[in-house]
Order: C-alpha cells, then structure tokens, then sequence
C-alpha cells in the first residue's frame, strides 16, 4: 500500500446528516453559540464547525444571518413551557395569573434562553427590521395571551374595560426583562408581588 493510500484510508469519514436531523443540528448549535458569544460575534462560521457541517448546508437553508439566529430563537421555550398558556382554574384571580406568569418569564429569562434573548435585544436596538422580526415571532404571541388575560378579568370584574390594550399588555414582560437582561438583577417573590401589585395591578384594576 502506497503512502497516500495509507493516508487515505487513515481518514475517518464523519457521519452524514440531512434533511431534519441535519437541520437540527443547525439548530442547536446556533441556539449555543448564541447564548455563549451573543449576536455581534455570532458567526456562521463557528455554527458550521460546532454543527461538524459546512457554511454551504447552512447558507442553502438561511441565506443570511438573521434568518439563522431568527430560526435559532425558536428553540427558546413554547409559550405553554414559559407559563403563558396555563389552565386557568376559574378560583384563579387575575392577580393570581400574573403572579405565576410572572415566575415563569424569569425562569426563561434567568437560563441560557434569556443569554440569547439578551444578544439579540442588544443587537436589535439598531437594527429596526431585527427589532421587528422580533416582536412578530416572539413577542407578539406573549403579548396575546396577556391581552386574552385581561379580558377574562373584565368579565371577571377585576379589570377595567379600557385596560385590555397592547400597551398595558406589555409592561409587565418589560418590567421584568429590564431587571434581568439589562439591570442582571435576580428577581425574588417579593420582587415578583411588588411589581405586580404595584405596578400592574394599580394599572388595571376595576
């Protein structure tokens, strides 16, 4: 055997992905590289080397970065994972709800999902079209339910009519969100009972 066969057959061949499973892989590796080096050192490049595939594969399937890292967030928890779609028991009060959807955004917004999250919101301050993107795919869908939260608590009598508008549907994720991804401040219940008490109650009671 020649030298170069011998080299040759010395190579290990790397197990071919495609189709989902290759996708995935993508996936993952820019929801990691993300929460690790944030936005502005996020590079195709390094998601291509930790998904062990090339810039090719990837380019094929998100011609540019932000299709990427947009497509990365989606592994960010469900809705349903981050306590904004919870069975609502009838004894539940509308306080009650805030309080547990409260918990659960910080949950989100303490682990390696709010790392990235918080990349990404730096980055889409100057970035008007990412900022956009955004609100459509993630916070649009939050701001939902909250609106959906407020309603129930009209019919329930513990909301005024005119508090179930968008505005007043954010203020209590913007809250949060400022503490932990800007200020990195740890939220306690007792943080969690004085902001919706007095802030977000005050804001919306009957």
């Amino acid at each position: 055997m020649t030298a170069a066969a011998r080299s040759s057959s010395s190579v290990v061949t790397p197990h071919r992905r495609r189709g989902a499973a290759l996708e995935d892989a993508i996936l993952e590796a820019a929801f990691a590289e993300l929460s690790e080096v944030g936005y502005t050192s996020f590079t195709v490049e390094s998601v291509a080397a930790r998904a062990r595939t090339g810039k090719a594969s990837i380019y094929r399937r998100w011609p540019t970065k932000q299709d990427l890292v947009l497509d990365a967030l989606c592994q960010l928890p469900t809705p349903e994972q981050c306590g904004l779609e919870p069975v609502l028991d009838e004894s539940m009060t509308t306080f009650d709800v805030l309080r547990e959807v409260a918990h659960a955004i910080s949950r989100v917004l303490l682990s390696p999902a709010g790392d990235a999250m918080r990349s990404v919101k730096c980055e889409a301050a100057a970035d008007p079209e990412l900022a956009r993107a955004i609100d459509e795919r993630f916070q649009a869908p939050r701001r939902a339910f909250l609106l959906a939260l407020l309603r129930r608590g009209v019919e329930r009598g513990e909301v005024r009519p005119e508090a179930v508008n968008p505005l007043i549907a954010d203020v209590l994720p913007a809250v949060l969100t400022h503490r932990v991804i800007l200020q990195r401040e740890p939220v306690t219940e007792a943080d969690i009972i004085d902001i919706v008490e007095q802030i977000v109650i005050p804001l919306i009671s009957a």
